[in-house]
């Protein structure tokens, strides 16, 4: 169950619920999503974009942008990060901790460092269930989507996706 107001995803986030075009089902989620202007601008591709910026505009997904003294602080996160997190994984970083929100990564260096630093971490699997929790996809469509993802990530936790689709698939 989601607890928090808001929650922060960073670009392979949104890239992993892209591939199995589950958007719609992320942002029907009972809280408020944001990301940075640092995330977005890692999505390249036109057709993407155009999805992205359907969020945006209709207030479903929120975008913070940072005044000089945080863009600093950002900086100097990412200077003192011991495991090179990249500035964009930085801006969520400390979006989340600015606002007392949850970081969705799939990132194990930002996950790492990000914990360190207190804040509420977590990855699509955490998405996946609380899609089922909240009835935005049956059992069975979960199952077959994180199947379907993890042909596409290679690096999710194969054991724990695995368990979640043996429960879902029993369930049915």
């Amino acid at each position: 169950m989601i607890e928090e107001r808001i929650v922060i995803s960073d670009a392979n986030v949104i890239f992993d619920l892209l591939s199995v075009q589950l958007l719609e089902a992320f942002f029907a989620l009972p809280c408020e999503i944001c990301t940075t202007d640092l995330v977005i601008s890692e999505i390249e591709r036109p057709e993407q974009q155009q999805i992205i910026q359907k969020f945006i505009k209709s207030k479903k997904l929120g975008v913070a942008t940072f005044d000089f003294d945080e863009f600093s602080e950002i900086l100097l996160l990412q200077s003192t990060s011991k495991n090179n997190t990249s500035i964009a994984d930085c801006s969520v970083w400390y979006y989340a901790k600015k606002v007392d929100g949850r970081l969705l990564t799939g990132d194990g260096k930002l996950r790492s460092a990000a914990e360190k630093d207190n804040v509420k971490v977590s990855g699509i699997l955490y998405l996946f269930d609380n899609f089922v929790e909240y009835g935005l996809l049956s059992a069975s469509e979960a199952a077959e989507n994180l199947k379907a993802l993890m042909t596409i990530n290679m690096r999710l936790p194969k054991t724990e996706c695995e368990t979640r689709i043996a429960k879902w698939r029993k369930s049915l």
